[in-house]
């Protein structure tokens, strides 16, 4: 890399992809100061998102999350558009395409030949080893940045270290994302599924597994998790948490064999028949649940209230707990 990125300063961000999470990408990134060129091959997807994007400033507005006058400002430094000729001025891009493995080959391929030399190229993948898709010539600038949804509420951000990426990116990227308001965590080497994955992955086996053997109700298991789990994990984490059971007992429990959990991979039954009926979750108005006709909008206007909420808690939490004397 020929030149530095100084994350203090507003910067050139590519948001490739304008779908589900690009959008609010774009929004997070915008409203950290930087000037954000939203690109997508369709003009009627930028249309969409361009709306989502001004409804959730305006709802994070109504809660006292940003000042009202900002709106415009935040809006006004996005800018849509469809020529990928817009990559050769960016000092980040970050990618949030389909999950088509031939379609962020040819991404990666046209950013190798149109971003300059400084620039960082980021994945927001949530399991391709996107390392063994770009040329060579691009790997020492690339990383992923999986952020999850909505990304403008949600702080984590998991930055995978390819391997062949320079530290002084992964260092630039993380710093880029704090002055945004993130939490970045580093993962030291790709493994599908990164962390939060792999442990929801695990945790859906064993949700599957009660739902179609019929020991429990979808209502019952959520109701379970939220009234132990939910409770106990923002405090603790999953790791800490064996410090205050006890080493000794936990070991004593991973040593008992009779907690046979489910060992394999497959398409739950309940997920099949849900499909095949056309209920899809939210999208379509019923899943597990019935959302009674509402429009996703409004169940997504709900969720994002409560999840700041949620977000202003934690902040409580982290400011008293485990710090050192």
């Amino acid at each position: 890399m020929q030149e530095g990125i100084d994350a203090d300063k507003s910067l050139n961000v590519v948001v490739a992809g304008a779908g589900t999470m690009g959008h609010g990408l774009a929004l997070l990134m915008a409203r950290a100061g930087h000037q954000i060129m939203l690109f997508d091959v369709k003009e009627e997807i930028l249309g969409e998102a361009t709306a989502l994007i001004h409804s959730h400033l305006a709802m994070l507005a109504e809660s006292e999350q940003i000042l009202e006058e900002s709106v415009p400002a935040i809006m006004d430094r996005i800018q849509p558009g469809t020529r990928i000729e817009v990559l050769s001025g960016a000092d980040l891009v970050i990618e949030s395409i389909s999950e088509d493995r031939e379609a962020k080959r040819g991404f990666y391929a046209k950013a190798e030949a149109l971003c300059g030399p400084h620039a960082i190229v980021a994945s927001n993948t949530s399991y391709l080893n996107v390392f063994e898709l770009a040329p060579e010539t691009l790997q020492q600038r690339l990383c992923i940045a999986h952020f999850f949804a909505p990304p403008y509420l949600i702080p984590l951000v998991e930055i995978v270290r390819g391997p062949a990426t320079l530290p002084e990116v992964i260092d630039r990227m993380r710093c880029i994302l704090l002055t945004a308001g993130q939490k970045p965590v580093i993962i030291e080497k790709f493994i599908p599924g990164f962390i939060v994955n792999r442990l929801q992955r695990a945790l859906g086996r064993e949700i599957f597994h009660l739902i179609d053997q019929g020991f429990a109700k979808p209502e019952e298991i959520d109701r379970a998790v939220l009234g132990s789990l939910g409770i106990r994990l923002p405090v603790l984490g999953v790791v800490r948490r064996y410090d205050f059971a006890g080493l000794d007992f936990s070991l004593k429990v991973f040593s008992n064999p009779s907690i046979g959990l489910v060992n394999e991979d497959r398409a739950p039954d309940v997920l099949k028949d849900l499909v095949s009926k056309g209920n899809l979750g939210v999208k379509s108005g019923r899943g597990f649940y019935d959302y009674k006709g509402k429009r996703p909008v409004e169940i997504y206007e709900k969720r994002d209230r409560l999840l700041m909420r949620m977000r202003e808690m934690l902040r409580e939490i982290e400011t008293e707990l485990w710090d050192p004397e």
